[in-house]
């Protein structure tokens, strides 16, 4: 009887031996969150695409697991994908290491999370190589901004918005919450500081077109006019192929003037004015 204790003591002991040596092994369980979620959290200056030397137009993506802490740093970066991708991971680890979030939440508790990244890997910005002069934004300027998103092979939002010292104008097509046109109301000076900002880009020295060769993606269409100067970028893909970042800038700044979120998303949505 003895020895039997003593035998099932034994296979006891190693049991919960093996239990705790694996979950030490086990790096730290943490709440993970997709590419979807961590966009909403992201604090600029934060690059999804950031522009190498020796890369080819196309597809060169290089996707990374972060850990994040309670207060939206980035403790650890662990890349994955293609070998031929991996290799330059040496090259943007110290600016993901930079990166900020706003903190990650559970049950309205910020915690430390995993977190599924990328960044895609693009050719050297071609700037532009002849300066247009652009016009001067006085305090009177009549400026009239417009961004047109497309669909896609997917579920891309497709609408235009119109930004201009009068109002703003947003017409929603597919996968949208709110279809249809709406506005909105502006802060005059607002939109000029925006287009003050196409002038700092030197917006209207820029190609009229970038575009990969590819399919099934989005088009984006940027213009602006002030007191009548007009000048148009069209974006489809357009950094694969080396379009200055600020134009995607940009794209995004006018979004965030005109608040499009409360269209696409439906939060906040004014009522529909008009079909």
């Amino acid at each position: 009887m003895h020895k039997m204790n003593r035998t099932v003591g034994t296979v006891i002991c190693v049991f919960w031996a093996g239990l705790l040596w694996a979950q030490s092994d086990n790096q730290p369980q943490y709440p993970s969150f997709d590419y979807d979620a961590a966009y909403t959290h992201e604090i600029k200056p934060h690059r999804r695409t950031i522009p190498l030397e020796g890369m080819s137009p196309g597809s060169n993506q290089l996707g990374f697991t972060l850990t994040v802490s309670p207060t939206g740093d980035v403790l650890d970066a662990t890349p994955h994908g293609d070998p031929d991708e991996l290799k330059h991971w040496p090259q943007i680890q110290a600016e993901v290491a930079q990166w900020k979030f706003t903190p990650f939440e559970v049950n309205g508790k910020a915690v430390t999370a995993e977190v599924e990244e990328y960044v895609d890997l693009v050719p050297p910005e071609r700037l532009p190589k002849v300066h247009v002069a652009a016009p001067a934004v006085r305090s009177n300027s009549k400026v009239i901004i417009t961004l047109q998103r497309s669909g896609c092979y997917g579920r891309c939002p497709s609408y235009v918005v119109t930004v201009s010292t009068e109002s703003i104008v947003f017409d929603g097509g597919s996968f949208v919450a709110t279809p249809g046109k709406h506005t909105g109301g502006v802060d005059p000076n607002a939109v000029r500081d925006l287009a003050k900002k196409f002038v700092a880009a030197d917006f209207y020295s820029m190609d009229s077109s970038y575009r990969a060769t590819v399919t099934d993606n989005p088009t984006y269409i940027l213009s602006i006019a002030i007191d009548g100067r007009k000048k148009k970028v069209e974006d489809y893909l357009g950094s694969w192929v080396g379009m200055p970042e600020v134009i995607t800038d940009l794209e995004d700044e006018v979004d965030a003037l005109a608040q499009t979120q409360r269209w696409i998303k439906g939060s906040d949505a004014p009522a529909r004015t008009s079909q």
